[in-house]
């Protein structure tokens, strides 16, 4: 059985007593209810706004308890199939589904993708589609209720949970499958399970390969998901991660106590006491169209996939491996110790840095200088749009250089990069970032005063941080001015390395290859 992500509401163990201040100088929307989206602020979303609010050309698709389509908050960004012919009993666009002009319904095998509202069913089961649904695309700025944090997109209505919230990696299959093949950018997972069915990850990677950006809940049994993986969130092929998992955080940027952690997390997002649409039918006794307390990693979920879609409305021609890689590279850390440090993915989500960083891995699509014959030998790359440099793999995929202190850290001149057309660089595949090389330079986090040794692992591009015990064991390996080989790393790029043993007591190193900041900043001239 698959269950939803994140159904539970946790009011009363979670108490807050304070807002998430929001800014009053970037992009704000008229929505009454704006004001209770504590999240928003948390994320940069004002920010973002103010270079993207959303493009009606992304569809994402909610795969869920089904979705209120006349929510008056929502009603405008409901997608719609223009090749159906709506209640005439024909499968006018031949895919086979009939009068599906709203999307499908796995359930119950009909056109009508809204919750069940009969007797039996969870009250939050009820309402648990249009609150995803909400917090990605909420219609913003229109005066009405809240925002998702994408004001402009089409939310594809597919229903495959019950009305208890459960349900079988068949319809979830058959669900993903639908949403592909009827033009979705972006599929939101809110559920998870323990089960790895074939099929359905066949269907992920499928999804995958067409471009189709995944987005899944991690689960909340707060526990680790390394040796007890959950699906759909957990689904990869090696390096290949077709699913962008997401855990939960909280206000104060610590991991949620129930959310699940693990290798299968790629970042984080707010996940607790998150204001949504409820489903709304005042003729019928649903008489609250807004509500607070949701919680869970299936409301944390939506955020990141509203994020992607805000990036594809910006740059459409981003492909899944670049938004997971912009969405990982931009997050702001968290506040983790113990068993959790580094378990929570690259760190919680910041949407206005991933906007800002998007811009050095989009592509022109319709470039007319591309060209599919050229052959490309040099290790290091870049192209005449963008300022970011890659080094190319084995294998063929491109790394996007840190910083400069980075690149120099492999190179001694710029002349070693080649530039290609903008429209071949996107012929490589993203793949991690290029760290400063092992051996070469010192390294501490920005405003903490460790500093760390690059040791080579067995990954020759992801060192290992070692911490240096004292001051007086720098001296005796790297002499009186250790220091100056030290550079900064941001926190975002510090979980990036390989975690390796502190240094304890001296050993010998090859200071010959080694490069000082000055010597860095001399070869960027």
């Amino acid at each position: 059985m698959i269950k939803k992500g994140g159904i539970t509401k946790l009011i009363a163990a979670l108490l807050f007593i304070s807002m998430c201040p929001l800014s009053v100088f970037a992009e704000t929307p008229n929505d009454p209810e704006y004001s209770e989206q504590w999240y928003l602020g948390m994320v940069d979303a004002p920010e973002a706004w103010d270079i993207e609010t959303g493009d009606d050309d992304i569809v994402v698709a909610v795969l869920d308890t089904g979705v209120d389509l006349d929510h008056p908050d929502l009603e405008d960004n409901i997608w719609v199939n223009a090749d159906e012919v709506p209640d005439n009993g024909i499968d006018d666009d031949g895919n086979g589904y009939v009068d599906d002009y709203y999307g499908w319904d796995f359930v119950d095998d009909d056109s009508t993708p809204i919750p069940d509202v009969s007797s039996g069913a969870n009250e939050d089961a009820i309402s648990h589609g249009t609150v995803i649904a909400g917090i990605i695309a909420a219609v913003g700025d229109n005066n009405e209720g809240l925002t998702g944090v994408v004001w402009d997109a089409q939310i594809m209505a597919v229903r495959m949970l019950d009305k208890v919230g459960s349900g079988n990696s068949v319809d979830a299959r058959e669900a993903i499958e639908y949403a592909v093949e009827n033009g979705a950018d972006v599929i939101n997972l809110s559920f998870s399970g323990t089960t790895n069915d074939p099929a359905l990850k066949a269907a992920v990677q499928e999804a995958y390969n067409n471009g189709v950006v995944i987005v899944a809940a991690l689960g909340n049994d707060g526990v680790s998901v390394n040796d007890n993986p959950v699906y759909p969130a957990c689904y990869r092929n090696g390096a290949n991660d077709w699913v962008i998992g997401v855990a939960a955080s909280n206000k104060y940027d610590k991991h949620s106590l129930f959310s699940n952690y693990g290798n299968c997390a790629d970042l984080s997002a707010p996940g607790e006491e998150m204001y949504g649409l409820f489903y709304y039918d005042p003729a019928n006794g649903f008489t609250d169209p807004y509500g607070d307390d949701w919680a869970g990693t299936s409301v944390a979920s939506p955020v990141v996939a509203g994020a992607a879609a805000l990036l594809l409305s910006k740059y459409p021609s981003l492909d899944p491996a670049a938004i997971r890689n912009i969405l990982k590279l931009s997050v702001d850390p968290m506040a983790l110790s113990g068993v959790y440090r580094g378990q929570f993915g690259a760190g919680r989500l910041n949407l206005n840095q991933a906007v800002e960083m998007a811009a050095s891995y989009a592509s022109e699509a319709d470039d007319s200088d591309s060209s599919d014959d050229s052959e490309f030998t040099e290790t290091y790359i870049t192209s005449p749009s963008f300022s970011t440099v890659y080094y190319i793999t084995e294998g063929g995929a491109r790394r996007p250089f840190m910083n400069t202190d980075a690149y120099f850290s492999w190179s001694d001149t710029f002349g070693d990069i080649e530039e290609v057309l903008d429209g071949d660089l996107a012929d490589y595949a993203i793949d991690g970032i290029m760290l400063p090389r092992a051996g070469v330079v010192l390294v501490k986090i920005q405003s903490d005063p460790s500093v760390y040794m690059l040791e080579e692992g067995d990954d020759q591009l992801v060192p290992v941080l070692r911490k240096i015990a004292t001051e007086e064991i720098a001296i005796e390996m790297y002499g009186s001015n250790w220091a100056d080989y030290v550079i900064d790393v941001e926190p975002t790029f510090f979980n990036k390395f390989e975690s390796g043993d502190e240094v304890d007591e001296a050993i010998p190193v090859d200071k010959s290859i080694m490069k000082t900041r000055a010597q860095l900043a001399a070869l960027a001239l």
